[in-house]
């Protein structure tokens, strides 16, 4: 049996959750490949191969997906109908809705879905929003979320279906709210700014995942079509990157070594 995991994950959390599925599958003597929906000609070639299971995840921002993961499931033509599909989000709360609706995305593909779950995993934003997560906090964090995973799989070697989030009126909740989000990310956007301490390495420039980021005048310089995926901010060598002008705590600092950032 083999499987193809496709993520998106701007400082880590969904790409962590990812490598756990993978090490677990693997225990179970299950390949597990992963994919970036960033890199859309990986993409587009393994969505034309046969797979036995397919795997989405991806972070919530603001009560809804990002807009490169709701491309990639409109977008992508799968081959394999009637697969069985996992889909998991990944978000600063205990829970998310959005599980269903990536679900219901793939059912119109003709997938199965077996597993619909949504993991909590520390807060990326808590700069805005939230409280800041401690070491204690992300440890126990993580070790839940290995947990979580850990149990999907069993239950899905098991042939047993795991289905959460089926409130249809949240999930039109979080897309009113990212609604709105989307309208004022261009002005939102302007409150990240790099200072002085910029030394030009160019890891928040190649590693954006909308090409947002150049430098100009000795710093790197913010454009519109940033998605708050907070990247920059927590890769960032020399933590220079600010929002509003105040300097940022790098709490994904262990997390996001999960990526396999450009260098």
């Amino acid at each position: 049996m083999k499987g193809v995991l496709y993520y998106f994950s701007g400082t880590g959390n969904t790409k962590w959750v990812a490598d756990k599925f993978e090490s677990i599958f693997k225990d179970h003597n299950i390949d597990l490949k992963l994919i970036n929906v960033e890199d859309k000609e990986k993409v587009k070639s393994e969505c034309l191969k046969k797979n036995d299971f397919i795997i989405v995840g991806s972070p919530v921002h603001t009560g809804f997906l990002p807009k490169i993961v709701c491309n990639f499931l409109d977008d992508v033509k799968f081959q394999n109908r009637n697969t069985k599909a996992i889909v998991y989000s990944t978000q600063g709360g205990k829970s998310s809705p959005i599980p269903l609706f990536m679900g219901k995305c793939l059912k119109k593909k003709g997938y199965k879905i077996v597993a619909q779950s949504s993991i909590e995993m520390p807060n990326n934003y808590y700069f805005s929003i939230g409280r800041k997560p401690d070491k204690h906090s992300i440890e126990k964090l993580l070790a839940s979320a290995e947990k979580k995973t850990k149990y999907i799989v069993e239950n899905f070697i098991n042939n047993n279906v795991i289905i959460e989030s089926k409130s249809e009126m949240k999930v039109l909740f979080g897309k009113i709210l990212f609604n709105i989000f989307k309208k004022s990310m261009p002005k939102l956007s302007k409150n990240i700014s790099s200072t002085e301490q910029c030394n030009k390495c160019g890891m928040c420039l190649i590693n954006c995942p909308q090409n947002n980021i150049t430098f100009e005048n000795g710093h790197a310089v913010f454009h519109s079509k940033c998605i708050l995926c907070m990247r920059c901010i927590h890769i960032c060598p020399v933590n220079a990157i600010t929002y509003k002008n105040e300097k940022i705590i790098q709490t994904q600092k262990y997390i996001i070594d999960s990526l396999k950032l450009k260098k």
